[in-house]
């Protein structure tokens, strides 16, 4: 898949207005996984648009992702990870009116 998915200015300025500050990481990204926007945290994490979402980590860090479910049925979806620092939500939030989009976030750890 090429890495050069665009997406109008519009939608990548209502990402950052709304994630930009997000204590959290959180991306803009394609339904091929490709990157588009990143919010400070993320961006502090290394990860950088343009990149292919599911090799930032390890691959079993990305067995359960619900990306292509959470746009196929158009709702948002998460699921609960429990890390050293505790548990945590996982979010694949699909964009109104953008239906090859997801933003992709966590929550904040709550201690175990």
């Amino acid at each position: 898949m090429n890495n050069q998915i665009s997406a109008d200015a519009k939608l990548i300025e209502a990402f950052t207005l709304m994630w930009g500050t997000y204590p959290a990481p959180a991306s803009l990204v394609h339904k091929s996984r490709i990157v588009i926007a990143v919010n400070e945290a993320c961006r502090a994490g290394g990860r950088e648009p343009g990149t292919n979402c599911a090799k930032w980590d390890a691959p079993d860090r990305h067995r359960g992702c619900l990306a292509d479910k959470a746009l196929k049925e158009q709702k948002a979806l998460h699921r609960e990870v429990r890390g050293a620092g505790g548990i945590f939500r996982v979010y694949w939030l699909p964009v109104h009116d953008y239906q090859d989009f997801y933003v992709h976030f966590t929550t904040e750890t709550v201690p175990c």
